[in-house]
């Protein structure tokens, strides 16, 4: 096994592999613990909400013609001037809520995201916060333009307690940092981006001050992971 005092740069091993497509959707789906509030919502429930206004909207306009079933949904016509009222109802009624809910909903997003953006930019010294979106690759992680503040080659070492098995590793990571992003009470006053950016300093320094074996492998083969930090992870 390759230790990790063995290794000076991250150029010593081979690369790690590329992430597919189902990795990426993973990885973005354990990250939605940065949001909150109606961001969460907009973000989680609000596609649910859509399918089902879509599907509405597509059983009227097969019923009552996709003309009267857009004047409808946008208040331009009543429901009971159609031929079918009592399908066009819903629509109405669902499409004042949705075009109302989200218009607020992607308000507060933008105005969230502003001020995010300010917020980490202050702590970090007015450095590019683009990079500060989902839970990073730990291949990402190994170069200086990433955005977070991270402890000195901790990809690397964090890949050498998997026998550089990167994916594996790559998954770990992610539930290790999903569970600081759900630790304690949501702050409203911090955007996802802040949020992340926390959740990320805070799982990087306590695995790295951990010794022995990554808490996730431990855990999956019933081995005490050892310590305070171990506890916090859990």
């Amino acid at each position: 096994m390759t230790r990790p005092d063995d290794v000076a740069e991250p150029d010593d091993i081979d690369p790690p592999p590329r992430e597919s497509l189902r990795a990426l959707f993973r990885r973005r789906r354990r990250g939605l613990g940065r949001y909150h509030g109606i961001q969460y919502w907009l973000r989680v429930r609000g596609y649910y909400i859509l399918a089902g206004f879509a599907a509405l909207f597509l059983a009227n306009a097969l019923v009552i013609g996709g003309r009267e079933a857009y004047d409808v949904s946008v208040q331009i016509d009543s429901p009971w001037s159609t031929g079918v009222p009592a399908l066009a109802l819903p629509l109405s009624l669902s499409g004042w809520l949705v075009v109302t809910g989200f218009a607020g909903a992607v308000a507060g997003y933008v105005v969230s995201e502003v001020s995010d953006n300010r917020n980490i930019r202050r702590m970090r010294g007015g450095a590019d916060t683009r990079r500060i979106t989902h839970i990073p690759l730990l291949s990402r992680l190994q170069y200086r333009k990433h955005g977070f503040e991270i402890p000195q080659l901790f990809a690397l070492r964090f890949a050498l307690r998997h026998e550089l098995d990167w994916r594996l590793a790559q998954d770990h990571w992610e539930i290790i940092v999903e569970k600081f992003l759900h630790a304690g009470e949501p702050d409203r006053s911090k955007g996802p981006r802040q949020v992340m950016w926390e959740a990320v300093l805070e799982a990087s320094y306590v695995l790295d001050e951990m010794s022995g074996r990554c808490p996730e492998c431990a855990a999956a083969q019933g081995a005490p992971t050892g310590g305070a930090a171990a506890d916090a992870v859990r």
